[in-house]
């Protein structure tokens, strides 16, 4: 036998077992590049669908041209680039400026102008719980709450999913008249009357443009409410672990039996 001989033929022998791969068909070749060309298109085109942007701007920069601040937020998006911007809703009072439904260069452009302050998404949140007062060791004895008569000139506002005003712990017995300084409304709709504000519950407005334009359709009204109701109970709960009556008897399917209340109970609700 002759080694050489031996190791020349196994390289031989291999290559008759396996055949050399062949070439992928045309149609797999097609298939790969619409994939790479998808794979490098949807950045852009994501990039450029609009979204619910909150706008904030420098009031003092508004020209004296403009009647409005409204007005003068209309004439700045009408010069941005296609498709047109649309504005949600104006704010005024605790912050100026806008939302408004923009893409991603639009936003960028508005950042460029000196007169806006910030520009951010607007994002969906997610919903928590919190704890009782107990966790703060408040006492009707001694300390804040006496101290303070309980926030009783307080309105603290709400901004969660609405309210459920008939529950205990917006009642407003032995609250004395709502605070003369509170400058708020109360939306009455079909299912929102009048009744459901009272000196506890001293204000109501809906605001659900945004949500709608950010799902791209108008709210179901038999799964969710265009009104200040809370049809998902996140806010009914937010506002009485802020602000709610104490309700003695109070149980979850009768297990831990207790007093529910507020942390601070004779403080005012404005739910949103």
């Amino acid at each position: 036998a002759v080694p050489g001989a031996a190791a020349a033929a196994a390289p031989g022998v291999s290559n008759m077992g396996s055949p050399p791969p062949s070439p992928p068909s045309p149609s797999v070749a097609v298939l790969l590049l619409l994939l790479l060309i998808s794979t490098f298109n949807c950045g852009p085109v994501e990039a450029e669908r609009p979204q619910t942007y909150i706008v904030h701007v420098s009031p003092s920069h508004k020209p004296p041209t403009f009647a409005s601040h409204r007005h003068w937020y209309a004439s700045t998006l009408s010069g941005l680039s296609v498709p047109a911007a649309r504005i949600l809703y104006t704010y005024d009072l605790a912050a100026t400026g806008f939302a408004a439904r923009l893409t991603l260069s639009q936003a960028d452009a508005l950042r460029g102008l000196p007169a806006v302050l910030a520009v951010e998404p607007d994002r969906a949140r997610q919903l928590h719980t919190t704890r009782t007062p107990g966790f703060l060791g408040l006492t009707d004895v001694s300390g804040l709450w006496p101290n303070s008569h309980y926030a009783d000139d307080v309105v603290i506002g709400v901004l969660d999913t609405g309210i459920w005003p008939e529950r205990g712990s917006f009642s407003d017995e032995g609250l004395s008249p709502v605070p003369t300084t509170w400058r708020g409304a109360c939306e009455v709709v079909a299912d929102f009357p009048a009744s459901a504000c009272n000196r506890k519950v001293v204000g109501a407005r809906s605001f659900y443009k945004g949500y709608e334009a950010a799902r791209g359709s108008p709210i179901n009204e038999t799964e969710e409410s265009k009104s200040p109701r809370d049809t998902e109970g996140h806010g009914s709960h937010t506002a009485s672990t802020a602000a709610g009556a104490a309700v003695p008897g109070a149980s979850l399917f009768g297990y831990a039996a207790g007093e529910a209340r507020g942390m601070a109970t004779k403080a005012r609700i404005a739910a949103y």
